[in-house]
């Protein structure tokens, strides 16, 4: 979920934008039939209080690729929307329509639904939220007091690859909930486990205000494997050592998941060290992860993992 904050007129808004449930992944929608929810819901900075009429104008993109644009309105301000991943040409609408405003509208926690090709690939995707109605559905706010809202949701893409590892095949996976992810190898000589994602190192676009920029990765080790035996794990992405946010979750029994939880600050330092390495300003690349089994690295983790407030921690 996203929380951003924006100002019309002399007052403060919050827009919340929350996907149920948290998690999704290529392989959930396809493998479960998912159907995820997202939530849209305007409040007051100050009050906390929900806006109450609100109308907003919502395009979802990836990639830069325009999916949806539409006007959607919810008398409570609570807006809901069921995202349906289906292979068709385009996103369907459906949904009550205002006779007045011609916005879908969700009512008492009934959702709109839109169906079509979203969240069928894994990655970010990017919501653009106008708002231009508040308190009052008729009444349109003016155009230079309309809050614009930019936020981001992932969607997981997983691949999987079965490493020779001293003679035996180790089934490993990864997820990322940035990008899709390339080759899975592993090198004996490091014995590390690699994969790469394919990066923007625009420098105008990492030290945008408003793109808050977290890179999450999860490797899947089973255990117990040559892999896994050593307990804890060396991290590196563009060779820069980032074991410090490693996240170990030793919570399953038959795999450890380590998670590269790379928050805007040090994308931006692995950024510009990249650019600097490449004598470029700006880039369209490859980023790099490595994983090494050491005694030496970040330990597993029990209890219940928090993805939020562990990226919380790192920044």
């Amino acid at each position: 979920m996203e929380e951003l904050s924006a100002s019309f007129g002399d007052r403060t808004a919050d827009l919340l934008i929350k996907m149920d449930p948290p998690v999704v992944t290529t392989e959930t929608i396809q493998d479960q039939a998912q159907k995820p929810t997202v939530q849209f819901k305007l409040l007051d900075s100050k009050t906390n209080q929900t806006f109450k009429e609100v109308t907003y104008f919502i395009t979802i993109e990836k990639d830069g690729k325009p999916l949806l644009s539409d006007w959607f309105f919810n008398p409570g301000g609570d807006l809901l929307i069921q995202m349906q991943p289906r292979n068709q040409s385009q996103i369907s609408v459906y949904g009550e329509l205002d006779p007045i405003l011609e916005a879908y509208t969700s009512r008492e926690g009934s959702p709109v639904v839109a169906a079509g090709p979203i969240f069928l690939d894994g990655g970010l995707y990017h919501f653009i939220v106008r708002i231009v109605t508040v308190d009052y559905s008729r009444t349109i706010l003016p155009d230079d007091q309309q809050p614009v809202f930019d936020g981001w949701l992932s969607i997981g893409a997983a691949k999987n690859a079965n490493l020779p590892v001293d003679g035996k095949l180790i089934p490993t996976k990864v997820l990322s909930y940035y990008d899709e992810i390339g080759n899975i190898t592993y090198n004996q000589a490091s014995d590390s486990i690699n994969f790469t994602m394919p990066f923007n190192y625009d420098p105008k676009r990492l030290d945008d205000p408003k793109n808050t920029v977290f890179i999450h990765q999860e490797v899947e080790v089973p255990k117990p494997s040559v892999l896994s035996s050593d307990g804890a794990y060396q991290g590196y992405t563009n060779g820069k050592d980032v074991t410090n946010v490693l996240m170990v979750d030793g919570n399953n029994q038959t795999k450890d998941i380590i998670h590269f939880m790379l928050a805007k600050p040090i994308v931006q330092q692995i950024s510009n060290e990249y650019l600097n390495k490449t004598n470029q300003t700006s880039a369209d690349g490859l980023m790099t992860f490595s994983l090494v089994p050491s005694k030496n690295g970040s330990m597993a983790m029990g209890g219940v993992m928090n993805h939020t407030m562990m990226a919380m921690q790192q920044q």
